[in-house]
C-alpha cells in the first residue's frame, strides 16, 4: 500500500474511535445534515445520525431510541432506551450480559450515567462507517416517505452504485472489496428517523460483515 493511501486510511480509523456519541455540536450542525432537493450529494449521514445523540442529551420530544449492531458470530449490541424530557428508561444488552437504567433529568449524575450508557464504540463505528460516503454517487435519494412520526427525505446507500472515482476512494479507506448498502430516512430538522447499514470491511486479510440498525420513534 503506498505511503498516501496508508496515511487515508489512517485518518480514516481514527474516526472511528474519534467520533463520540453524544457531542452537543452534533445536531447544531442539523443544517449540515439536511436532504439536497435535487441528489443524496448534500447529506451528511454521519451527522444525521450523531444528531440523535444531541436528541438523548437534550430531549424536547417523547421518543423510543433503539441501536441494533450485529457481526458474523451474533447480536453485539442491542439498545433500547425510552425517552421524554424529564426521563430516561434504559434497557442495554450486550455479549456480557444485560442491564437497565433509570435516569433523571433533575438528577446531573443520574442523567449523565443515562446518556454515558448508550454511548460504546459500536455507535462511534458505525458514524465512522459513513464518514467516507460524504458527498459521493454512493448516496442516492429516493423521495419522501413517513416513517417512525417523521416526515423524511428516503435515501439509498450503495457503494456497488457509486461512480468509478468515489468506488475508488472509498475502497482506499475501507480497503479492497469492502462496501456499504442499506437506507437512511432523515427528517427535516436533520436528525436520522432510522438507518440500516449493512456492510463488508476489509480487516485481518478478509471481509468482515456487521449489521447496524439504528431508529428514534416519535411518541
Amino acid at each position: 500500500m503506498t505511503e498516501h493511501k496508508q496515511a487515508l486510511r489512517r485518518c480514516y480509523l481514527s474516526v472511528l474511535v474519534a467520533v463520540p456519541l453524544l457531542t452537543a455540536c452534533a445536531c447544531n450542525s442539523g443544517s449540515r445534515a439536511k436532504a439536497n432537493s435535487n441528489s443524496g450529494d448534500g447529506i451528511d449521514m454521519a451527522s444525521a445520525v450523531m444528531c440523535i445523540g444531541d436528541r438523548v442529551n437534550n430531549p424536547a420530544e417523547a421518543f423510543h431510541y433503539s441501536y441494533k449492531y450485529l457481526d458474523a458470530t451474533g447480536p453485539v449490541r442491542d439498545d433500547e432506551a425510552d425517552i421524554t424530557p424529564q426521563t430516561m428508561d434504559i434497557s442495554v444488552q450486550d455479549k456480557s450480559g444485560s442491564h437497565k437504567y433509570h435516569g433523571i433529568r433533575s438528577d446531573e449524575g443520574s442523567w449523565s450515567s443515562a446518556v454515558s450508557d448508550l454511548g460504546h464504540l459500536g455507535f462511534t463505528a458505525m458514524t465512522g462507517r459513513l464518514v467516507p460516503l460524504q458527498a459521493t454517487s454512493a448516496i442516492a435519494q429516493q423521495g419522501s416517505e413517513s416513517i417512525n412520526g417523521y416526515s423524511t427525505t428516503k435515501y439509498a446507500i450503495d457503494t456497488e452504485n457509486a461512480g468509478s472515482a468515489d468506488k475508488k476512494k472509498i475502497q482506499t479507506l475501507l480497503g479492497k472489496g469492502s462496501f456499504e448498502k442499506g437506507t437512511a430516512w432523515i427528517a427535516a430538522d436533520g436528525c436520522a428517523a432510522k438507518l440500516v447499514l449493512d456492510e463488508g470491511v476489509w480487516r485481518d486479510g478478509s471481509i468482515n460483515k456487521d449489521h447496524f440498525e439504528i431508529a428514534r420513534v416519535k411518541k
